[in-house]
């Protein structure tokens, strides 16, 4: 048993809690076989998942942080997803169900980001996002599953939104006449 050896969020028992501890918890979440402490149960609730590695970035960032938010908003465009939130984000986890012909680029602006694909899905882990945009992609995709965390819980009112795409044609005959005319077209509900 390694609860006595270790302190809480030294996911691989190298004595500090550091960047290597979230990578190391990332990479067990999606699948993958690292060996690690019983102290990367940051929270002591028996599971590995997104609310120990925020309980780990807590530890390792300190209380010199803006306040937790308390809502989030998951915008999802046709190319791009996006996060909008009231305050401190620790960690959001997605998975994604896709086609053959899906691809994505996680953001560079994040303690740590990473994902795994199995078959069309995709688990993705994004520590201490940045900035808004999360990731961008190509082909179409549907979120099957979000979990957004501040620094000490889920945040049980994130939502997902998909903004309606409207057209704005171009003006004619000539924009400079007295008389234009536009057509805007809005999809129906």
């Amino acid at each position: 048993d390694n609860a006595c050896l270790c302190s809480a969020g030294d996911a691989n028992g190298d004595g500090s809690v550091n960047v290597t501890d979230i990578v190391a918890m990332v990479n067990v979440i999606l699948g993958g076989d690292a060996e690690l402490t019983d102290c990367a149960d940051v929270n002591g609730d028996g599971s590995l998942n997104v609310t120990d590695i925020v309980a780990a970035v807590s530890i390792i960032l300190g209380d010199g942080r803006s306040a937790d938010a308390t809502s989030a908003e998951v915008i999802k465009t046709a190319d791009a997803t996006t996060l909008k939130a009231d305050g401190f984000i620790g960690a959001v986890q997605m998975t994604l169900i896709h086609g053959d012909d899906f691809s994505i680029e996680l953001t560079d602006d994040a303690m740590v980001a990473d994902y795994r694909t199995t078959d069309n899905s995709t688990t993705l882990i994004i520590v201490t996002p940045g900035s808004e945009e999360l990731f961008t992609t190509t082909g179409t995709y549907e979120i099957d599953e979000l979990i957004v965390a501040n620094s000490a819980s889920v945040i049980e009112n994130a939502t997902i939104t998909i903004p309606e795409v409207f057209g704005l044609s171009s003006a004619y005959p000539n924009p400079f006449n007295p008389t234009i005319s536009v057509a805007l077209s809005l999809p129906n509900d």
